[in-house]
């Protein structure tokens, strides 16, 4: 792997798995602020079957004989076009080790790693809040391509504001459906970050 000045990128090992799950931790809590998972095990599990996995790949920053970052990248395939793409599931660098190039050295890791396996394109998710996420993604070159929203709705239904759609305003949306002479409707799953079709059925 690449050496840089003060650290050194290596794969995963077993041995690293503690640390990276503390770090996978503090990623839930920025991803996920509501209603995080922190658990370490869940992580070591979710690490072991990353690791096993021969379409992935992941990279840790090491530096004074300590983990100071890391990075995983999985190969997905369009199930419509069969392109195969890159999903670039995580990065984190410690606060100590930010603004020390480990980032970039990350990034690249894991684009050598796609360009090597020529696939097309790579795709990233993170909250839309989320602005020093956004701002690296910006600075290596991604572009967003897709918007996710969603709407949250109380207890009892209503909106989250408080303001209650009435029986006889919402629309039955089962009445909108078109259905075929067989009483069959086409129906796609489609990955909200990438937009990419991932199974069709009727």
């Amino acid at each position: 792997m690449s050496d840089k000045p003060g650290f050194r990128l290596r794969p995963l090992e077993e041995k690293d798995l503690e640390t990276v799950a503390v770090f996978e931790g503090e990623i839930a809590k920025i991803s996920f602020p509501d209603d995080p998972i922190t658990d370490t095990n869940f992580y070591i599990k979710k690490l072991k079957q990353l690791m096993a996995n021969k379409d992935a790949a992941a990279f840790v920053a090491e530096s004074g004989g300590e983990v100071v970052g890391w990075a995983n990248v999985s190969q997905r395939q369009n199930f419509i076009t069969k392109e195969k793409y890159a999903d670039f599931h995580s990065i984190y660098v410690a606060p100590s080790q930010r603004g020390g190039g480990v980032v970039a050295a990350l990034v690249e890791a894991v684009f050598d790693h796609c360009r090597q396996r020529n696939m097309g394109k790579v795709v990233f998710r993170t909250r839309a809040d989320n602005e020093r996420m956004k701002s690296v993604l910006h600075r290596v070159g991604f572009v967003p391509t897709q918007i996710y929203y969603e709407k949250a709705f109380g207890k009892e239904g209503g909106e989250s504001m408080g303001k209650r759609i009435s029986d006889n305003s919402r629309m039955n949306w089962l009445d909108e459906v078109k259905w075929d002479d067989k009483g069959l409707i086409p129906v796609i799953a489609q990955e909200a970050a990438s937009g990419d079709v991932l199974m069709f059925a009727w």
